[in-house]
């Protein structure tokens, strides 16, 4: 991500204007020329699939272990609950039913229902996956992240500022209006508006508690929070985790009085037996063939 937007922001794809309006007023505007690498939207979707996926893979893994088969039994049911309702969570409890009771009261404190929405980490990796995978890749814009415009006017004139917006919507930005008084035509007003940007999930944008953290840290708190949950599984059912670090000694000591008498290994289900077609007779062939002469076989969809 960090390197498609690098490369994007290089070419300068942004430029500010202030535009007077007559009377003093003038608009501090942001202006994209450029519209937004797609492979920025391709490269958080890859993320947030691989991220989505690896707690779906948490339950699967757990399953197996409370079961001791792998597969485990009902894996088609199988998922990491992501719920915004207690109405959803509970409709949906049937897909949990091979795990341990302590499991689902683990996987219910962590619903987004049971804290605030807009804060909870498991919502957000849920909303923005369920758009890329199921409706149209991210909608990437920019967000004004930094800024601390100059203003550059004549002796003996003062000037108010109201800030705008922040986010680049349909390639712009109203960032800032700017009062100058006395005015008169002609009077030289220019700004620098030292704006720093960054890239902006459109549908994030207006979160009150995501927009405060910076585009590329929220990906890093995600990712630790990803970590530590599947730390939390792994610890539970095998009493090690290779981000042992992330978990409480308290939540340590409650897995081993769990796992007293040693951890499960879950066992492959048996390899079915092989169902073979009835006999036929072999055909007279060529050394040509046994040589392997015509084989592949063209197929018509084959390209050259």
């Amino acid at each position: 991500m960090a390197k498609v937007w690098n490369a994007y922001t290089e070419s300068d794809p942004y430029h500010v204007s202030l535009d007077g309006q007559g009377d003093g007023v003038y608009i501090l505007r942001l202006v994209q020329d450029e519209p937004m690498p797609s492979e920025l939207a391709i490269a958080i979707g890859e993320w947030l699939y691989n991220l989505r996926s690896a707690l779906d893979y948490l339950m699967w893994a757990t399953a197996a272990h409370v079961s001791g088969q792998i597969p485990p039994p009902g894996e088609g049911q199988l998922q990491y609950p992501i719920y915004d309702s207690e109405a959803a969570w509970t409709n949906n409890l049937y897909r949990l039913k091979r795990l341990g009771e302590h499991h689902r009261e683990m996987l219910k404190t962590m619903q987004p229902f049971n804290s605030n929405p807009d804060a909870n980490y498991l919502g957000w990796i849920n909303r923005l996956a369920r758009v890329d995978r199921h409706r149209h890749l991210s909608d990437m814009t920019a967000y004004i992240a930094e800024m601390g415009p100059v203003i550059a006017i004549p002796d003996g004139c003062s000037a108010t500022l109201q800030w705008g917006e922040c986010l680049v919507s349909r390639g712009f930005a109203d960032v800032a209006r700017i009062v100058v008084t006395p005015w008169n035509p002609g009077m030289e007003v220019n700004v620098n508006p030292r704006l720093g940007i960054e890239p902006e999930i459109a549908d994030w944008a207006d979160s009150p508690f995501w927009k405060r953290v910076r585009f590329s840290e929220r990906f890093h708190m995600l990712q630790i929070f990803g970590a530590a949950e599947v730390a939390v599984y792994e610890y539970d059912c095998t009493g090690r985790s290779r981000r042992a670090d992330a978990l409480t000694d308290d939540y340590k000591a409650e897995c081993d009085a769990r796992l007293s008498d040693g951890p499960s290994q879950p066992v492959r289900a048996t390899r079915a037996p092989v169902n073979w077609t009835a006999s036929e007779d072999g055909a007279p062939s060529t050394s040509q063939c046994f040589d392997g002469a015509g084989f592949p076989a063209e197929r018509p969809y084959d390209v050259n």
